[in-house]
């Protein structure tokens, strides 16, 4: 689930409108209108390089190749691909939980119910493509060696299937090493393109995974799990630290594993990683801790 916070700010929003004295002035019947008007007037003046468009709008089409945009609330809508609909994008909280998001509309009756609605700024446009890049790049990587490793030898390495329970020692290992070599490759662009991404990110997960890197936990992952929790990937190396990071501060401050809303069935230690899933309050904790031993 997306925090729109970072993509929102600074935009001028309904509600802040709504508070203005020309618009609590007017009849109480007469207030939306003005408010919708004046933001559509602020975002134009305060961003000219993004384009808005008003509930007027609506009579014509959504332009070709507009993928988002952001609601009179400053909320993400999404196009959803080959049906003319939008889609909001929910932000973590009660609502999400209950299940209660807006069904898709189409571009006049969402124009006509939420405008003013304004482009993202350029930079999430540009970083969502080099996240899409990297991962057809890498999609395009699985598939070659998995078409290499199913199809029997190859012109240019005559190299066999990797189902062959009989391949040459050194063949193995050759092989092997390539994929490593390709996956590595892979890998480093995908989280290159991640960390690049920093106007995708939500707040909770952008400082913790800065906070990560600034101690030295250079080996760790921090991202949303599946369930929209902070989810924090360490090598064993850095869970070690990490545990003893949390014994000195345990002696100056309340702080373990249920302070930092850690769920006790959601650390899984393993041969090559442990994850902990924590609470957002717990994510800010844990950034709360590990600046802490910076100073």
């Amino acid at each position: 689930m997306l925090n729109t916070t970072r993509l929102s700010d600074g935009l001028p929003t309904l509600e802040e409108a709504a508070q203005y004295r020309v618009v609590l002035e007017l009849p109480p019947d007469q207030r939306d209108g003005a408010a919708r008007a004046l933001v559509s007037r602020q975002r134009r003046e305060q961003f000219p390089g993004r384009r808005t468009w008003e509930a007027k709008d609506s009579l014509l089409p959504a332009p070709d190749g507009l993928i988002a945009v952001l609601d009179a609330k400053g909320d993400l809508w999404r196009s959803v691909p080959d049906t003319g609909e939008w889609r909001e994008v929910p932000r973590p909280g009660p609502a999400v939980r209950q299940g209660g998001t807006v069904s898709p509309l189409v571009w006049p009756e969402f124009l006509e119910r939420f405008a003013p609605a304004t482009e993202p700024p350029v930079e999430w446009s540009r970083q969502r493509t080099e996240v899409m890049d990297a991962l057809r790049a890498a999609r395009a990587e699985l598939d070659r060696l998995l078409t290499r490793s199913t199809v029997g030898p190859t012109a240019e390495t005559n190299a066999t299937s990797v189902a062959d329970a009989d391949d040459d020692d050194d063949e193995l290992l050759g092989r092997a090493k390539e994929w490593a070599s390709c996956l590595s490759g892979v890998a480093d662009r995908l989280h290159a393109s991640v960390d690049a991404a920093e106007i995708l990110h939500d707040e909770v997960i952008t400082e913790l995974a800065r906070a990560l890197s600034d101690v030295g936990l250079s080996e760790s992952r921090a991202s949303r799990g599946p369930n929209g929790e902070v989810s924090v990937l360490l090598s064993p190396a850095d869970a070690d630290r990490l545990a003893v990071m949390m014994a000195v501060s345990a002696t100056l401050l309340p702080m373990n594993l249920g302070h930092v809303g850690v769920r006790p069935h959601c650390w899984f230690s393993g041969p090559r990683h442990t994850t902990m899933h924590l609470t957002d309050e717990g994510g800010g904790l844990l950034t709360t801790l590990l600046r802490g031993h910076l100073t």
